[in-house]
């Protein structure tokens, strides 16, 4: 019998707010608390607010937002209200110049609104925040145009559509949540989430395709693409110091990008997600690990080597399993920087934050019976400020191996690999243009090796 998804969700945030609102009952008031922490006892205070002020003012060439400060009213709201928004738009050609599917130019793009209401700030609720965040997708990518089904254009994915990857949403509500911090070092997260929002934790190779590397294979695990992109969730968040964090979710495995999650919940099994980081610094110079372990249950998955050969989607269910699972580690290490920093970086801008350079590297395994991806390997270097007058441009150059489940049909099919090289021009902190060079091993027989050219253009309102 399949487990109530939906009741455990509900269970565990109620749960979770209840434990909060007893220790909100039990300290007397705000200012007893300040109080405490001031004469040397309990935790350090919370901050005046649970996101820092973003860099709205200041001319073109030094602002992170195209449109400003509207005359002080964006920080304004932000300082006062708690309120801050954004539009991040990508706009992306693609072109198969040797080998793959085809050599049509493909261009498209992806429009993602950003809302987050700090009620912290905004004097409602201490540790309290809403994130809220919208996608719109347009055009067309050559992400179906090469030789694998890993997609080579990682930001041509969302909001993802499953009935059609190349075809996207008039708009999709990807993350709405509501995070709740119990004190400084823990909270609970629930809601509508987007599993891959903010990029794998990797100072190098990051950015969910719309500012480093092109390909889902040097973003991500390769056999995470298994997991609901947005779905239903909660979770706690482990803030252990400045440099070590854990964050453990229970989400529902139905994926929702363009719905309320709510239907068939109960019949698409669950996601249990636990992953941590940690930064240090070796030889003075900032680095990071981290590592994840994913466990899919009480969902079919279709089974590889059971006796059978996989059929094609839709011609029949084969044999079934109800469990999956992918466990992986990435690691990042500064080598030479321009400028000193005692860490931590910030992991989720997506961005390379130090000028200088430095190695990455991320290694995934996966359950071969149910994914076809079974080990995933990607390593490579990052760099910004290479060129002398050119402190923010970025450079990336990287290598993916992808070894396929050597079961069912898929032992049919070579293992997959590829190499993907970037410049990322900084026009203005808020405008960036880069360009692309991949080649990627074709897994397919009759599609030959592919060698992409691309170029995107973001822009941050």
């Amino acid at each position: 019998m399949k487990k109530s998804i939906l009741a455990v969700l509900v269970f565990g945030f109620f749960l979770a707010f209840s434990v909060y609102a007893e220790q909100q009952g039990s300290d007397s008031d705000g200012a007893d608390q300040a109080e405490e922490t001031a004469d040397g006892g309990g935790e350090a205070a919370m901050p005046p607010g649970i996101l820092p002020i973003p860099g709205y003012v200041g001319d073109v060439g030094v602002r992170d937002y195209l449109t400003g400060d509207w005359d002080g009213k964006r920080t304004e709201l932000a300082s006062n209200n708690g309120f801050q928004w954004d539009i991040d738009t990508v706009t992306w050609a693609d072109w198969m110049a040797a080998g793959g599917a085809n050599d049509d130019v493909e261009f498209g793009g992806n429009l993602t609104y950003n809302l987050k209401w700090d009620l912290m700030r905004a004097d409602i609720l201490p540790g309290a925040l809403i994130d809220f965040r919208a996608e719109t997708r347009w055009g067309s990518s050559g992400m179906l145009n090469t030789g694998q089904a890993v997609p080579m254009n990682t930001a041509a994915l969302t909001p993802t559509n499953y009935a059609d990857f190349d075809d996207g949403y008039g708009l999709a509500i990807t993350q709405l949540s509501y995070l709740q911090m119990l004190s400084t070092k823990v909270g609970i997260i629930a809601g509508k989430l987007d599993l891959f929002g903010d990029g794998d934790a990797n100072e190098f190779a990051t950015g969910r395709g719309r500012t480093q590397f092109n390909n889902w294979s040097l973003n991500y695990g390769t056999a995470n693409l298994i997991v609901p992109a947005s779905t239903l969730g909660v979770g706690v968040v482990i803030l252990a110091s400045e440099k070590l964090n854990i964050v453990s979710l229970l989400t529902s495995a139905t994926e929702c990008v363009s719905s309320n999650c709510f239907k068939d919940l109960d019949d698409k099994g669950g996601v249990s997600i636990t992953s941590v980081g940690y930064q240090y610094q070796l030889g003075g110079l900032p680095g990071g690990v981290g590592g994840n372990f994913i466990y899919l249950f009480d969902k079919d998955f279709t089974q590889f080597g059971a006796g059978l050969p996989v059929p094609p989607p839709g011609e029949g269910e084969g044999t079934t399993k109800d469990h999956s699972w992918v466990a992986g580690g990435t690691f990042w290490q500064y080598i030479s920087t321009k400028e000193d920093h005692e860490g931590p970086l910030n992991l989720t801008n997506r961005e390379q934050d130090l000028q200088g350079w430095g190695i990455f590297g991320r290694m995934t395994f996966a359950d071969d019976e149910t994914n076809p991806w079974k080990t995933s390997l990607a390593f490579g270097l990052g760099a910004r400020g290479l060129v002398d007058g050119r402190p923010d441009d970025t450079f990336g150059l990287g290598y993916f191996y992808n070894k396929l489940s050597k079961k069912g049909l898929i032992e049919k099919l070579d293992d997959g690999q590829g190499i993907e090289g970037y410049y990322n021009v900084s026009i203005f902190p808020s405008v960036r243009l880069s360009f692309n060079l991949q080649w990627i091993k074709s897994v397919r027989p009759m599609i030959d090796n592919t060698f992409a050219v691309s170029s995107r253009l973001q822009v941050v309102f």
